[in-house]
């Protein structure tokens, strides 16, 4: 029996000490026909957000699961979130407004951003390099939806930037 515990606690602490290895953002775009805006969903760990926030001097007031009513750490969002995830079209980098962010129990932040009204190019650029300064695994990916038809792209740190053809 002592032998059957003694395996068991390796491997327990084994496994939580490798936990959480991979490092995965998603981000889903979309193209409104009707209001010519492109609605964006960012997904990412909550933790390892306010883990790179902290990081590059974000004023916190506590964890991120607590701010979902703070105007001031929306603001920051915003502009921590477009830092790391930004879209080009015609040469021109669009501006994204945050317009609202959820953090569910199972850790998983949810962000909804969108454009201002734009008629897209036959070319968007896509840099999303969120998350990549802090953990060097990062990997990140996008699909863009227009007219129910999905398009896909995946960035790494050494290549954060992805073109999609429309």
């Amino acid at each position: 029996m002592k032998k059957l515990f003694a395996v068991f606690a390796f491997f327990s602490v084994l496994f939580s000490a490798n936990a959480h290895e991979y490092y995965f953002a998603f981000g889903e775009v979309e193209y409104n026909e009707s209001t010519k805006k492109l609605e964006v969903t960012l997904e990412v760990n909550a933790h390892d957000l306010e883990f790179d926030m902290k990081k590059s001097d974000a004023k916190l007031t506590g964890h991120i699961e607590e701010q979902t009513q703070n105007p001031n750490f929306k603001t920051q969002l915003e502009v921590y979130l477009t830092q790391g995830f930004k879209i080009t079209n015609n040469d021109l980098t669009l501006t994204l407004k945050l317009v609202g962010f959820d953090v569910l129990p199972n850790g998983l932040l949810y962000a909804y951003m969108e454009s201002q009204p734009v008629e897209l190019d036959k070319q968007l650029f896509f840099t999303f390099n969120l998350l990549m300064d802090s953990f060097p695994d990062q990997q990140n990916k996008v699909t863009f939806i227009r007219n129910k038809q999905k398009q896909t792209a995946v960035f790494l740190p050494s290549k954060p930037t992805e073109m999609i053809t429309l």
